[in-house]
């Protein structure tokens, strides 16, 4: 089996993923943005509290965009429920608030169900109205003047924790198999090939997921292994709980096409990661093209980690920690299980929200805080370590990364722009048996 590790990072690096401007880009518009809505006369106040990052923007699965086309964010706009309004009035209130402005005037569309801004680079924003009201959580459908009962974080959360339970190469895999899609005639809306590969994640896969190569191997055979069998188009839960269909757009004919190209990938891919290493570059080509196997750049190859992109980072800070630092024996026993979630304070209200349901992504200056929420290692003791990164986090010698006994729970303050992260172990008698760890990315003013 060969994992090919060096050719896949760079292949992701240099051809796949989006580039770092971009990526800064729209980690800073949509920071302005979501200032600007709550700020903003008339709207604002209805407005209770900063957007919601979803879709490919909070899964970390947006690629690099083809040849005349746009990359984009997706955000949900929390608004409370107005007196005398109907579905179709939040959407165009929105607009009337950018229209006022000098900044973003004759920048807005409205759309069936958001608002797009569009801006001179290729790139655009989708504001989607997201309103908490009996029955529910709900966005709005404007030209049919309805509420749509549909709870998009709760797609992401449960994204997040397939991807944990993929040892984060779930991320990489998708965007891997969209790149595919892109570069080929397929056709499938984004959220269902996503769900669809996300849904074949066993948790107890390991180590089926030990690498990119073998995730992408597994998640399409096991994909085309489903599908094959299928004459239809099949259920795609939204993971709410409202019985939302993903796939009730996803036409027969389309349906069809993809599940033909999706065999020969699965082929292709299993044929590559059964090849020793000598041959295995030559036959990931025949999958991917032959831009695969280049040599990165290290630039690029950094760039990885300023972008957020999950997975466990190597190198010590000055001053990091380990467990053998502490005479602590590390041996995981999969009987044994922590689960810690993070939760990041809101904008306007007293109350927390969950990280995963955010794709962990944080808006600077909120308050953080991470907590033990199921653990079956009687009598443990938790031993934490903070990891910052950044050049704000480096340059303010602010890295951290000491491993300290410090109870359930724990706070802190989202200060430095960047990827960061949070580890809990439960230890016992000398012995980590248990752990669970929490990405954070801190968005930039």
């Amino acid at each position: 089996m060969s994992a090919c590790t060096e050719e896949f990072k760079a292949f992701l690096n240099d051809h796949v993923n989006i580039n770092q401007t971009r990526w800064d880009n729209l980690l800073s518009r949509v920071s302005t943005l979501n200032d600007f809505i709550n700020d903003a006369p008339a709207v604002g106040e209805h407005v209770n509290d900063d957007v919601i990052p979803q879709g490919s923007y909070a899964r970390r699965t947006i690629i690099r965009p083809v040849a005349g086309k746009d990359y984009d964010a997706d955000v949900l706009v929390p608004m409370n429920e107005v007196d005398g309004w109907e579905p179709e009035d939040y959407i165009p209130s929105l607009q009337r608030a950018f229209e006022a402005s000098a900044r973003y005037a004759g920048k807005s569309t409205m759309k069936k169900r958001c608002l797009r801004v569009q801006y001179s680079d290729a790139f655009h924003v989708d504001l989607v109205p997201f309103v908490e009201r009996a029955g529910g959580r709900y966005i709005t459908h404007r030209t049919e003047n309805r509420w749509i009962l549909q709870d998009p974080t709760a797609l992401t959360e449960w994204f997040q924790g397939q991807n944990r339970a993929a040892n984060y190469h779930l991320v990489k895999a998708v965007r891997l198999v969209k790149y595919l899609r892109e570069h080929s005639s397929a056709e499938i809306p984004s959220v269902v090939l996503t769900t669809l590969l996300a849904s074949q994640v066993s948790p107890y896969g390991d180590p089926t997921y030990n690498s990119v190569a073998s995730t992408l191997n597994t998640l399409l055979s096991a994909l085309d292994a489903y599908l094959t069998p299928l004459a239809s188009p099949p259920f795609v839960d939204d993971r709410s709980g409202y019985g939302e269909n993903l796939a009730n757009r996803w036409s027969q004919t389309d349906f069809d096409a993809f599940k033909s190209r999706l065999r020969t990938w699965a082929s292709k891919a299993q044929t590559a990661y059964a090849a020793p290493y000598a041959e295995s570059c030559e036959k990931w080509r025949s999958l991917f093209g032959t831009d695969f196997g280049t040599a990165a750049e290290p630039a690029a190859l950094q760039a990885a980690g300023a972008r957020g992109e999950s997975g466990m980072r190597t190198g010590l800070a000055p001053g990091e920690q380990t467990l053998a630092d502490l005479d602590i024996v590390e041996r995981l026993e999969s009987r044994y299980h922590v689960k810690m979630i993070g939760r990041m304070a809101s904008r306007k209200m007293i109350r927390f929200r969950r990280l995963p349901s955010t794709g962990d992504l944080v808006p600077i200056g909120r308050r953080l805080k991470f907590e033990v929420e199921g653990c079956n290692v009687e009598g443990a003791t938790y031993y934490w370590k903070v990891r910052n990164f950044g050049a704000e986090a480096q340059r303010r010698h602010m890295e951290r990364g000491a491993i300290e006994p410090r109870g359930a729970q724990i706070t802190e303050a989202a200060d430095f722009a960047g990827p960061h992260w949070v580890q809990v172990w439960a230890v016992k008698n000398g012995v980590a048996l248990a752990t669970s760890r929490q990405e954070v990315t801190i968005i930039p003013k």
